[in-house]
């Protein structure tokens, strides 16, 4: 399953872009990496908690691991990160982002579930995110699970701004134009509609219904016709997954 949504996400980044990743992004990462090895070799990825630029390991390791500096273009201080992520509208193209929960807009919830004075959940808090999802051209949403917990109709404390309330919520808001993309899950890939902003099923994995999806969702999803099946992915995406991006497996076996 790890393979599949890294391979998924990859796809859609272009030659040339500039994004951010955090820490425990192995999807992430392996993403930005297989992009690297396919159509666009002059993307440019930054680790957010660890100010490297483009690390060059065949293997995935943490971002904030220093085992990146010596393979990478460049390395930055704090500040200077700070600089780009707070301050900067479209600094970065894009960003992926994962969360305790996700809403039909696309907003993203890090901090806690339930209520914040004693929730029942504690996230790692708001570490960026709101700067990332509200100043970066776009960003992409990766579940490594698809229920009614991850996928809510309100998050219960909003991290990270997606289309807000929907429509044209997020401008009147003062927020630059932006917001998510993709939703990657292990039942499908989902974008947004363009004048709602509700998050509208885009395919369906092979052997996934609709029924399914929809009983795993807590809200309506968009649904234009007949879903596409999702494009697994081809022998030559995992061959250069496997051998250049992730040789010890840990997409494989972490995301079994």
């Amino acid at each position: 399953m790890g393979e599949l949504l890294a391979v998924l996400l990859a796809r859609d980044f272009a030659n040339h872009e500039v994004a951010i990743i955090g820490t425990n992004s192995d999807i992430q990462l392996a993403a930005c990496r297989l992009a690297q090895h396919r159509q666009a070799p002059r993307l440019t990825w930054y680790s957010g908690p660890g100010g490297m630029v483009n690390p060059r390991l065949d293997r995935l390791v943490s971002t904030a691991d220093a085992e990146n500096i010596e393979s990478a273009e460049a390395w930055m201080d704090l500040p200077v990160m700070i600089d780009f992520i707070d301050w900067r509208i479209h600094f970065f193209d894009f960003t992926i982002l994962s969360a305790l929960q996700v809403d039909r807009h696309g907003n993203l919830n890090t901090v806690v579930v339930g209520e914040h004075a004693k929730p029942r959940v504690r996230g790692p808090g708001t570490v960026g995110i709101a700067a990332l999802t509200g100043l970066s051209r776009r960003y992409y949403i990766v579940l490594t699970r698809h229920d009614r917990s991850a996928l809510v109709p309100k998050v219960d404390f909003v991290s990270g701004p997606g289309f807000l309330e929907g429509g044209t919520s997020r401008e009147n808001y003062g927020l630059p134009p932006g917001g998510p993309k993709l939703v990657v899950t292990p039942l499908g890939v989902f974008d947004f509609e363009p004048v709602s902003k509700a998050m509208r099923v885009k395919s369906l994995h092979p052997g996934v219904t609709l029924e399914q999806v929809r009983d795993a969702t807590g809200f309506d999803l968009v649904v234009d016709g007949t879903p596409a099946i999702t494009e697994m992915p081809s022998a030559e995406e995992l061959r250069l997954l496997r051998t250049h991006v992730d040789s010890t497996a840990t997409l494989r076996t972490k995301y079994a």
